[in-house]
């Protein structure tokens, strides 16, 4: 038995190509569907849907796989599958994008830069667009123009009835209140509506590497910095271990380092001139403030944690960069093992704390750090050790929290961190998961499915 009237393709557990097909970004994942269904349009996507309840199947979309926590491959469900669907349409006059559901980050900066637009994206282009928009989308923009949901304005969604919809703030606002930060779980979105803004294309940007005993330094610098930074400018912290290549000093690979990543979107002398200070420390390693394309810029994180190797995140909010905070984090990354192991902080303020809690479902606009342990590593023996080490950490950065959690870092362990991560959107996305999708069907923390 299958799927019928399907314009895609359809891989059940028998057929050549499946097992390359359900493994998503990280190894660590392995779950089986019943099948996975490869769509081509939203009617396909309505099929698949309507076969799922049907057959009493979990239904879960996949865009980009890139979820840590392996979200968008179910056990014995159906893995309904967007990625054929890479329609794009920018309107530069009215400075709008609509994209399909299998659209991914990197494509959706190149269509929108055509035209010197941009709404905020995160910082792997083979990140899935509509997961990193669900879950709230954090990105170097988000100082500027809020998060990635604070830039949506409609979308498509096929629901747990095979029904399609339009939502926005005057159609089904409620479901649309859910879609900004409370993630997939309310039904599969076939189409992303964005308001883009004049970015680029060129940027200024800069990049700082210190030994790890200057982290300290780092850490209060960036904690100064961005307490008056103008929304313009994002500097992200990262502590980690320097890569074999050849753009660092040959002494340095493998070497620890507390490094700074900004992107300053302004004037480019006044940015260039602000910027500079990234570099004034004593024991700079390597850095620069240059101008360079958008486009660009956003692949600087690109193949730093690669499709197909070993992942393990926590992440916690938190409010301030101390010298207490920094120790705990050079400690925790000297005991985290794994070539693509890091521990990053995003910044945030500016227009993401300009709008209300209650405005969308993303909990938390007050945090000025989203703090990530980005754990990665190629060889299986060593799974439980890392994640034991990133466990560690993960405590002891606890009475750094302000109790809440993005939902996009939530690994597949945490499900009961779903609760603290809605905040006070809890009840009223628990109410909306109720209308839309009583019996479960898309699964998802708020209906109790793993």
């Amino acid at each position: 038995m299958s799927i019928t009237n399907f314009s895609g393709t359809v891989l059940h557990r028998s057929d050549t190509g499946f097992e390359a097909a359900r493994f998503g970004w990280n190894a660590m994942i392995d779950r089986k569907p019943s099948l996975i269904a490869c769509c081509a349009c939203t009617d396909d996507v309505v099929e698949a849907v309507r076969y799922a309840a049907e057959n009493d199947l979990l239904a879960v979309a996949r865009c980009g796989g890139h979820s840590v926590s392996g979200a968008s491959l179910p056990e014995g469900g159906i893995l309904i599958d967007l990625s054929g669907m890479k329609n794009i349409e920018v309107d530069p006059a009215g400075q709008t994008a609509s994209i399909g559901g299998g659209v991914l980050l990197g494509e959706l900066d190149t269509a929108t830069q055509a035209h010197g637009l941009a709404v905020t994206a995160g910082i792997e282009p083979e990140t899935g667009a509509g997961g990193l928009t669900l879950g709230g989308g954090i990105g170097f923009l988000a100082r500027k123009l809020g998060l990635t949901i604070d830039n949506l304005i409609g979308a498509q969604v096929v629901l747990a009835d095979g029904s399609i919809v339009e939502t926005n703030t005057d159609n089904h606002p409620d479901l649309f209140w859910a879609l900004r930060g409370g993630g997939g779980q309310f039904g599969i979105v076939t189409r992303f509506d964005y308001k883009l803004h004049s970015i680029g294309p060129q940027v200024v940007t800069a990049q700082a590497y210190y030994p790890l005993e200057k982290a300290k330094e780092v850490g209060a610098f960036v904690e100064s910095f961005m307490r008056t930074a103008p929304d313009d400018i994002t500097l992200v912290p990262v502590f980690m271990t320097i890569p074999n290549v050849e753009t660092f000093p040959a002494q340095w690979h493998g070497k620890y380092a507390a490094a700074m990543v900004a992107c300053d979107v302004g004037p480019e002398s006044a940015a260039k001139e602000r910027l500079a200070s990234l570099l004034d420390m004593d024991d700079l390693i390597f850095g620069f403030v240059d101008t360079m394309p958008y486009l660009e810029f956003q692949k600087t994180f690109g193949g730093a944690s690669p499709h197909g190797a070993r992942y393990y995140w926590k992440s916690i909010f938190v409010d301030q960069i101390t010298d207490e905070l920094v120790e705990v984090l050079v400690e925790g990354l000297k005991d985290l093992d794994g070539e693509y192991s890091q521990i990053f902080m995003e910044t945030l303020g500016g227009a993401v704390g300009r709008v209300p809690v209650e405005d969308t479902a993303f909990a938390n606009r007050s945090a000025l750090y989203n703090l990530g342990i980005s754990a990665g590593w190629n060889d299986s023996a060593m799974d439980d050790a890392i994640v034991d080490s990133a466990k560690r950490l993960f405590d002891r950065l606890k009475p750094f929290s302000d109790g809440t959690v993005y939902l996009n870092y939530l690994d597949r362990d945490e499900i009961d961190r779903a609760k603290e991560g809605f905040g006070p959107n809890f009840d009223r996305l628990l109410a909306v998961k109720k209308i839309y999708d009583p019996e479960n069907r898309f699964g998802g923390p708020l209906g109790g499915a793993g």
